[in-house]
């Protein structure tokens, strides 16, 4: 591009623009990538691409990410130049409040110039604010769900349902479950984040917020792998765990968030454990039931039904721990894993051949039930 200082000055002024418009991220890689030539890649702090400048851009992905790491250790640089045949790429972090939300990757035929570093920079910082807007609009919907989780919790259904409708923070209708995760505080946020980004929990209307660093609440329509989605997010965070309710109705959650929080606090703190809500003492008597020779029978007891799992589209464990929850009431159970009764009944046949226990007798179900809470992994 012309060196000119009307031309430069023109350039930047071409780059606000674009911040400021509707495209917002798009426009500003759009229009760096014009403004110097070659290819451009925007990723999210993970390494996801946000924008690809041309699409076949991508091609390049698995090289930049490559380098992403350098970036979160040792001296943390604040540009990184690579040199690949035929090709100059230059990797810059995006930085908001002190830490890294994306990056932006620029290759071409040619190093760049003075001059289109500073455009880069301008492009660099107007993402970084373009974040920070992102940043407060995520600020302010966490903010109003919080609202909208303490009215429900607090025993406020009706208040709840008109204000959610203001503040436009979907309530789930039907039985619910209420949800306490927790983590050190220092996983605070990556806790948050896995729950607020799980694709399953986006896509049913489910109210997520903090209650204080390192523990969120979370009220989730019933169905059936809501508990699995559960776990799932605690396996993705460092030390999570927590405790569900039973499905309820959202006029009976005070009473069950007292009961899963009574649960959270007894329980043990063994990471990517999901507690049930149903007996304080038992999560009491789970503490002294955690070690390796408790687990390795848990494990071995429930073998037969991690295999009957694997392959399979149906949560075989789910439908246990329904049917042992719910007393091996056939109505009860299948509603909160909302199947029909013949389809429940099935699967339960499925998993007695499969055990090869009688699911009748109450001592196989309690051991059943306990296995289920020392063994997580099923």
């Amino acid at each position: 591009m012309s060196d000119s200082a009307d031309a430069v000055a023109r350039a930047h002024r071409e780059l606000v623009r674009a911040s400021v418009a509707a495209q917002g991220t798009r426009g500003i890689a759009e229009r760096i990538a014009g403004l110097v030539g070659g290819w451009l890649l925007v990723l999210d702090g993970s390494g996801a691409p946000l924008a690809s400048i041309p699409e076949g851009a991508r091609a390049h992905l698995a090289l930049v990410q490559t380098e992403l790491s350098r970036f979160t250790a040792g001296a943390r640089p604040t540009t990184m130049s690579l040199v690949i045949p035929g090709e100059s790429v230059s990797i810059r972090p995006v930085g908001v409040a002190g830490r890294i939300r994306g990056f932006i990757a620029i290759g071409r035929a040619n190093p760049l110039d003075a001059i289109e570093r500073s455009l880069v920079d301008t492009a660099t910082y107007l993402l970084a604010e373009d974040l920070h807007r992102s940043d407060e609009l995520r600020r302010a919907a966490r903010n109003n769900r919080s609202a909208v989780l303490h009215l429900l919790l607090g025993g406020h259904a009706e208040v709840a349902r008109s204000t959610s409708e203001i503040l436009r923070v979907p309530i789930p209708d039907g039985p619910v479950r209420a949800a306490l995760l927790g983590v050190p505080r220092r996983y605070a946020l990556e806790l948050l984040e896995a729950a607020e980004e799980d694709q399953a929990l986006r896509r049913i209307e489910t109210v997520i917020a903090e209650l204080r660093p390192g523990r969120i609440g979370i009220v989730l329509p019933t169905a059936e792998g809501d508990v699995r989605t559960l776990e799932a997010i605690l396996r993705r965070v460092p030390h999570g765990r927590g405790a569900v309710t039973d499905p309820v109705e959202v006029t009976d959650l005070p009473a069950a968030w007292r009961r899963v929080r009574g649960v959270f606090e007894a329980a043990s703190d063994q990471p990517g454990k999901l507690y049930m809500a149903r007996d304080v003492s038992e999560a009491g008597l789970l503490r002294h039931l955690t070690g390796p020779d408790a687990r390795a029978w848990a494990q071995a007891a429930l073998a037969p039904l991690t295999a009957l799992d694997k392959g399979s589209k149906v949560d075989f464990a789910q439908t246990l721990r329904a049917f042992l929850a719910h007393n091996g009431q056939a109505d009860a159970s299948a509603g909160s894993l909302g199947i029909h009764r013949h389809t429940l009944r099935y699967r339960m046949t499925r998993i007695a051949d499969a055990l090869g226990r009688d699911l009748d007798d109450p001592t196989v179900r309690a051991e059943l039930w306990f296995a289920l809470q020392l063994y997580p992994d099923e």
